[in-house]
């Protein structure tokens, strides 16, 4: 099992580095993950934009450490793999870099299987329209002969989410480079305090402008760019860990409210599988150019503000607002996070965003794990689509009802202003906190008593 959960998850990493070539196929990846990324490929390529992805291994793990976390439900065995790389991406338009970004990461995948599955993926079957015979692996992109589309249960075990955390211990090895860089950014304000000293001993700001002066604070300014280099990685690593404590607190509580509530109503979905779910749906929605055909969404509005994201990159947990129960129905109200790129014509915006989805799925149909294949026929024609895109037959404009199947979406809203206040809000009393203690505790042991503006 758990071999084949790591060749899974190292097969999805060097997939997912050609996955915006064209004609690639991540297979590694569930349905609706591998659906995402083919939109994604449609979207840069509408806007003329080439997205590169290269993800270099890194550490002792030569396949990365496979169950770091594990959950288990009614139905799935869901965990994590996560492997260490040092990520670049970059976006060109016309040959030139609109975005670049290359920075030390963890990979996460989420890596889920059935709990009482077996292995059907090799068996063979033959296509009721043509006749052909292939693996039931090669037909889940429909028949390669007749084009017959075919609604089948997931060959797990499959990638069905992945997000990137920053590696703060991936620069160790650079550490000399990593604090002569912060050292530089803040020469201005190690200059300031240098010129400060030197005015407070030695007769006030006018001595600066003398030869003394100068060469004075000039060598304290090099001499002291390590220690003010090393003071400003501190208070960075600071700076990335408080702002994602405001969405700490957000998520705190959420999955006892989540699997508390969805135990006694749908017991097949951990908080991880649902998340994983949500963000991939989030992700066909965003790039879909025709939403009003997505067979899952049951929500008003064309989505207009979603037309120019090339990128969204899940931050990896979600936050459950609510669960409830109306009849035959589950509702779910949670909030996502992603950091989310987006291409203004002249330039690609990236920043971090939070979408609130409100969810809903049947509880009456009941759920069974084993494998089953059909072909997909409309009730009105006969003719055969891939219902999984589209909840429409193409040949006749019969719908397609989701909503019997699996989870369709009613809302999806931006709520990342709201959030972005409180985070800002947080974090200025945070910094006032910590400011105010350090300002007393220096005080105390006289060393702000050097500094003139004190």
């Amino acid at each position: 099992m758990t071999d084949k959960r790591e060749k899974v998850a190292a097969d999805f990493r060097k997939e997912i580095s050609h996955a915006f070539e064209p004609g690639a196929k991540v297979m590694s990846a569930d349905r609706e993950l591998r659906y995402c990324l083919e939109l994604q490929r449609e979207r840069l390529e509408k806007r003329n934009l080439k997205f590169n992805e290269e993800m270099i291994h890194r550490g002792p793990f030569p396949n990365g450490l496979s169950r770091v976390r594990s959950w288990k439900d009614g139905h799935y065995d869901t965990s994590w793999t996560v492997d260490f790389i040092t990520h670049k991406t970059s976006i060109e338009r016309d040959g030139m870099k609109a975005y670049r970004k290359s920075v030390p990461q963890s990979i996460y995948e989420t890596v889920v299987d059935v709990r009482d599955g077996e292995d059907v993926s090799g068996d063979r079957y033959s296509c009721p329209n043509c006749g052909s015979v292939s693996t039931i692996a090669e037909l889940q992109e429909g028949c390669a002969h007749c084009g017959t589309h075919f609604e089948m249960s997931e060959l797990y075990p499959k990638v069905k989410n992945y997000y990137f955390v920053f590696d703060m211990s991936g620069k160790a090895e650079k550490m000399w480079r990593t604090v002569l860089e912060y050292g530089l950014w803040l020469l201005p304000v190690n200059l300031i305090m240098a010129a400060s000293v030197f005015a407070k001993e030695y007769g006030g700001w006018g001595m600066l402008a003398s030869p003394r002066g100068i060469f004075t604070v000039l060598l304290t300014s090099l001499i002291m760019i390590p220690v003010f280099g090393y003071i400003g990685w501190i208070f960075d690593c600071f700076r990335r860990a408080f702002a994602v404590v405001p969405s700490l607190f957000e998520v705190i509580g959420s999955r006892t409210r989540f699997e508390s509530n969805m135990s006694v109503i749908s017991p097949e979905f951990t908080q991880e599988y649902f998340a994983a779910k949500m963000m991939s749906l989030f992700k066909i929605f965003a790039y879909s150019e025709n939403r009003t055909l997505l067979p899952f969404y049951r929500g008003s509005g064309s989505g207009e503000e979603f037309d120019n994201i090339v990128d969204a990159e899940s931050k990896g947990y979600m936050a459950c607002k609510s669960v409830r129960r109306s009849g035959n129905m589950v509702n779910v109200t949670a909030d996502l996070y992603f950091e989310i790129s987006r291409d203004l014509g002249n330039k690609i915006k990236t920043r971090d965003e939070v979408y609130r989805i409100k969810a809903g799925r049947r509880t009456d149909i009941p759920y069974t794990n084993n494998f089953s294949i059909t072909n997909i026929q409309c009730a009105s024609c006969g003719g055969s689509f891939d219902a999984f895109k589209s909840n429409k037959c193409p040949y006749c404009g019969s719908e397609y009802d989701q909503e019997k199947n699996d989870w369709v979406i009613y809302e999806m809203r931006s709520v990342g202003t709201l959030i972005r206040l409180r985070r800002i809000i947080t974090g200025l009393i945070i910094v006032a906190v910590l400011v105010s203690s350090c300002l007393v505790t220096l005080s105390e042991a006289g060393v702000l008593d050097r500094f003139s503006f004190f």
